[in-house]
C-alpha cells in the first residue's frame, strides 16, 4: 500500500503579480487570481497520475477538461505512457478509474518563491497487483509567476530510468503499420480541453494549421474567445521534433514522442524529456510563438577570457564549440572583460569565466563600476559559470568568491593530469538529473576553498589527499544561479563526453532565472 506524502510548501516572499495567491491543499497546489482558480496541480498519491485542472489564462479563459465522458481517463494537462512492456497505463476502467499499469507517486516536495511553484515528484511504474516497479521517474514541474502581460509558463522535466530489466515504451500502431489504427500514435504529455474550446485553431512552427501527425518544434492553440496555449518540444528530447497528435473534435493535442515506433530502455538506462507550456491571455501569433521558443531554447552566453594561467587560446574555442553544438546557446567571446559595461552585460543570460588573474598573470584591472555591474548582473538574476581556474582572482573581493563558489587559496593544489572517476552526489538536482557518473583524464584540484553557501553536486577521489574532492558545485547569489566546474584543465580534457554533458547542463541551469 502506498504511503501518502504531504506537499511541503514554503512561502518566502511577497506577491509580485497583483491579485495572485498560491494555496496549498492536501495533495495539491493551486494559484488563484482575483478569487478565481488560475491553475491547480493535483499530485495526490491516492489519485496516481498528476494533472493540471483547471488551467486558465489570466483573462479568464478556462482551457482544460477533467475526466470527460468520452475519455474519462483524460485529466486536463497530464502525462501518461500508453504501453510499458505491453501493459496499458493509459486507459482506465470507467467505474474504478484503475489501469492495468499503475503510475505510483512515491514522493512529493514543493516550494514557492515569488509566486513561482516548484514541485519535485518521484514516480514509479508497475503492473497492477505487483510490488516491484519496472521504471522510475524523477519529475520537476515549475509554474512561473505571470509576467507583466499576464503570460505564464509551465516547465515539465522528467527523467525515466529502466530498473532491473529492459523497458519497452509503446503505443497503438499508426496507420500503415501492422495492426495500425486511425487513432494510433499517442502517448506522453497531453492537453485535453473542454467543449468550449471546439472551434479553436491550431498552428505549428512550420506554419501549418491543424497538422495532425506532422513534426514540429511547437504547436499553438488559439481559443475561440481569446487565450492561447503554446506547447513546445525541447531540442534535447529524443525524436525531436516530435510528431503531434491533434484531435480538434475533442479537442486534444500533444507531442507524440513515440509516434512512429516504440522505444526501448536497457536496464539502468535513462531518458529525459523537457517541455514548456505557455499560457497567453490573448490571441497568439506565429511570430510571438517563435520568439518564445527561441527564448526558451537558446540562451545568450558570453565567455570572458583573454587572460588565464592556462591555455585559454585553446580552451575558449573548445568551450564555445561545446555550447553551440548543443543547440541551446548563442555564444560570444570577450577577450578584454575589463572593457565591459552594464549595458553590454544586460544582453546576456550567462557570464562564463575562462579568465583569471592568478600568479604571474597580470591582466588589465577592473574598474569599480565594472565590479559593481558584475555583481549586480548575478544578484538580479543573471547566470554565472566558472570553468577550472576561471574563479581564481580577486582574493579580497568577497562577493566575487560567493559567486564563483570555489577557488584556489592557501592549501589548494593538484598533481599532473591523470585518470579518475566523477560521481554525482545530488542525483535529483536539475544539473545532474539524467547524467551518469563518468571517467575522465584531467587535472584534479585538492582542498579548494569552497564557499559556505555552495552545494557540491559532483566529486572525485584524490589519491594524494585520500579524500573525495569537489569537481562541480552549484549555488545562488541573490536571484542568480551559479555553477562552477573545476574540471577542464585543457582542450583535450574538454573532449570528454561526461565533461561536455555536465558543462551544458550546468550552463543551461544557470541560464534560467532562479525563480524558474
Amino acid at each position: 500500500m502506498m504511503k501518502k506524502r504531504m506537499l511541503l510548501i514554503l512561502l518566502v516572499s511577497a506577491p509580485a503579480f497583483a491579485g495572485l495567491e498560491l494555496r496549498q491543499g492536501a495533495g495539491s497546489i493551486a494559484a488563484w487570481l482575483d478569487g478565481k482558480a488560475l491553475w491547480t496541480y493535483n499530485c495526490d498519491p491516492a489519485d496516481g497520475k498528476p494533472w493540471f485542472h483547471p488551467l486558465a489564462s489570466t483573462e479568464g479563459t478556462v482551457f482544460t477538461d477533467l475526466r470527460p465522458e468520452d475519455h474519462p481517463w483524460h485529466r486536463g494537462v497530464w502525462f501518461s505512457w500508453k504501453f510499458i512492456n505491453g501493459v496499458n497505463y493509459w486507459e482506465e476502467e470507467r467505474e474504478t478509474h484503475a489501469s492495468a499499469g499503475e503510475t505510483r507517486i512515491r514522493k512529493v516536495a514543493g516550494t514557492i518563491k515569488d509566486q513561482t511553484a516548484r514541485i519535485n515528484l518521484e514516480i514509479e511504474y508497475a503492473p497492477a497487483g505487483t510490488e516491484a516497479p519496472v521504471m522510475r521517474e524523477n519529475r520537476l514541474v515549475v509554474v512561473a509567476a505571470p509576467d507583466e502581460t499576464g503570460t505564464y509558463s509551465i516547465d515539465w522535466s522528467s527523467t525515466f530510468q529502466a530498473l532491473e530489466k529492459t523497458v519497452v515504451l509503446d503505443r497503438t500502431p499508426i496507420p500503415g503499420q501492422p495492426g495500425g489504427k486511425s487513432w494510433g500514435g499517442y502517448a506522453g504529455w497531453s492537453v485535453r480541453m473542454n467543449a468550449a474550446m471546439k472551434g479553436g485553431t491550431f498552428l505549428d512552427s512550420e506554419g501549418r494549421e491543424s497538422a495532425h501527425r506532422a513534426a514540429a518544434a511547437w504547436t499553438l492553440f488559439n481559443a475561440p474567445e481569446g487565450g492561447s496555449l503554446l506547447f513546445m518540444d525541447h531540442p534535447d528530447n529524443f525524436g525531436h521534433p516530435s510528431k503531434w497528435y491533434i484531435a480538434p473534435g475533442m479537442p486534444f493535442f500533444g507531442p507524440a514522442v513515440i509516434h512512429d515506433a516504440p522505444q526501448a530502455l536497457q536496464a539502468g538506462e535513462t531518458r529525459t524529456l523537457n517541455y514548456r507550456l505557455v499560457v497567453l491571455p490573448g490571441i497568439g501569433t506565429r511570430e510571438a510563438a517563435s520568439r518564445l521558443w527561441k527564448k526558451w531554447t537558446r540562451k545568450n552566453v558570453v565567455i570572458l577570457t583573454g587572460a588565464n594561467n592556462h591555455d585559454w587560446q585553446a580552451t575558449t574555442p573548445a568551450l564555445k564549440a561545446i555550447l553551440e553544438e548543443s543547440g541551446n546557446f548563442n555564444v560570444d567571446v570577450v577577450t578584454h572583460p575589463e572593457q565591459l559595461s552594464p549595458e553590454v552585460l544586460a544582453g546576456y543570460d550567462v557570464l562564463l569565466s575562462n579568465w583569471n588573474a592568478f600568479g604571474k598573470n597580470q591582466p588589465a584591472p577592473w574598474s569599480g563600476e565594472l565590479k559593481k555591474a558584475y555583481v549586480d548582473f548575478v544578484r538580479k538574476g543573471g547566470g554565472h559559470v566558472a570553468v577550472h581556474a576561471g574563479s581564481s582572482s580577486f582574493y579580497d573581493w568577497d562577493d566575487y568568491h560567493a559567486i564563483c563558489l570555489a577557488t584556489w587559496k592557501g592549501g589548494t593544489g593538484h598533481r599532473k593530469p591523470h585518470g579518475f572517476d566523477v560521481r554525482f552526489l545530488e542525483s535529483g538536482h536539475p544539473v545532474s538529473l539524467g547524467l551518469e557518473n563518468f571517467e575522465t583524464s584531467d587535472e584534479l584540484w585538492f582542498k579548494p576553498f569552497v564557499h559556505p553557501d555552495a552545494t557540491v553536486i559532483a566529486e572525485s577521489f584524490s589519491q594524494h589527499t585520500g579524500n573525495w574532492e569537489p569537481t562541480a558545485l552549484t549555488g545562488q547569489f541573490g536571484e542568480g544561479r551559479c555553477f562552477t566546474l573545476l574540471l577542464g584543465h585543457s582542450a583535450a580534457a574538454m573532449e570528454n563526453r561526461g565533461f561536455r554533458k555536465l558543462l551544458v547542463a550546468g550552463v543551461r541551469w544557470a541560464a534560467d532565472d532562479a525563480t524558474d
